[in-house]
């Protein structure tokens, strides 16, 4: 026996849309292909803390983050040695679950700017001589008291680079 599907058949009867559900049910449009429908709210937050190069921001009691994007703004101070700017998730016991580094370093002196987002291109040197672009994961959830921390992961000037850094997130309550 001989398997045919007709052409025309083929362009009569589409195949059905995918579902897009949070957690609780409920279906999410298809033009938001993020889990952030209903009873999630977009949030901003800043540490621009001067002097400090390991920010930490923790997931509040009785909620949950979707990590949109992380934006650093870095200026290292005159400490030699090649800082490499990573995103890390942690646990409330403090393990790295998660880790995403920047792909190029920076050195001692020079001023840079990071982008860490979903979709978005994945750099190895800076554009327009100070701008890099790094995706991560367009899951990226957390749950109650976990981290995310920015840090410079070689850990070159810590208490002396002066790093800026700007997340947004949708959370909502469990």
């Amino acid at each position: 026996m001989k398997w045919e599907v007709p052409m025309k058949k083929l362009s009569v009867c589409p195949a059905p849309p995918t579902r897009i559900v949070t957690p609780d049910g409920e279906e999410l449009s298809f033009s938001n292909p993020l889990p952030v429908g209903e009873g999630w709210e977009l949030v901003t937050v800043k540490d621009e803390t001067d002097n400090d190069a390991d920010k930490a921001f923790e997931v509040e009691a009785g909620y949950i983050w979707h990590i949109l994007s992380v934006r650093v703004f870095y200026t290292a101070d005159a400490n030699a040695g090649d800082r490499n700017v990573a995103v890390q998730l942690t646990d409330n016991f403090g393990l790295v679950r998660d880790e995403v580094r920047a792909g190029a370093v920076q050195a001692a002196t020079e001023v840079r700017y990071y982008e860490f987002g979903p979709a978005l291109a994945d750099l190895t040197g800076f554009r327009d001589t100070d701008w890099l672009m790094t995706p991560i994961p367009p899951t990226w959830i957390l749950q109650p008291l976990h981290h995310v921390r920015v840090l410079d992961q070689n850990g070159v000037s810590i208490g002396g680079d002066d790093m800026h850094v700007y997340l947004r997130y949708a959370r909502r309550p469990l």
